[in-house]
């Protein structure tokens, strides 16, 4: 009888044994997985801000173009060159402040607090 029960102890770690086995393989084909998904995201991630800085070269670029444009046609009109000068300065000025605020306010709506509440709620509530 000793046998017996030594030779299912034996079958009990063995099966165990496969079953921990699978596990891991399963494990670690997941954790393969993701870390795929993520070399593929740091990729494009990289390639999207690659991108971005083009887009707001050209959009800097086009913003100083449409100034030089303006006080071209101001100057054919008869506008002094001072004044050009500091109307342009004026509206870079204007437009960098309208530009703070938007990323101000940008900054403050991206509080991650009601993520962590709805994940832990608070005691208050």
């Amino acid at each position: 009888m000793e046998t017996s029960s030594h030779s299912d102890s034996d079958k009990e770690t063995a099966d165990l044994s496969v079953v921990l086995n699978d596990h891991k393989h399963w494990f670690k084909s997941v954790l393969g997985l993701g870390a795929l998904e993520a070399k593929l995201w740091v990729a494009s991630g990289a390639q999207l801000l690659a991108l971005m800085c083009g887009v707001i070269f050209l959009l800097l670029t086009t913003w100083l173009l449409i100034i030089a444009t303006s006080a071209v046609i101001a100057w054919s009109y008869g506008f002094s060159l001072v004044g050009i000068l500091a109307t342009a300065t004026l509206v870079t000025f204007v437009s960098a402040m309208v530009l703070l605020y938007l990323v101000r306010r940008t900054l403050k709506n991206m509080g991650f607090t009601r993520t962590l509440d709805a994940i832990i709620p608070s005691q208050e509530e």
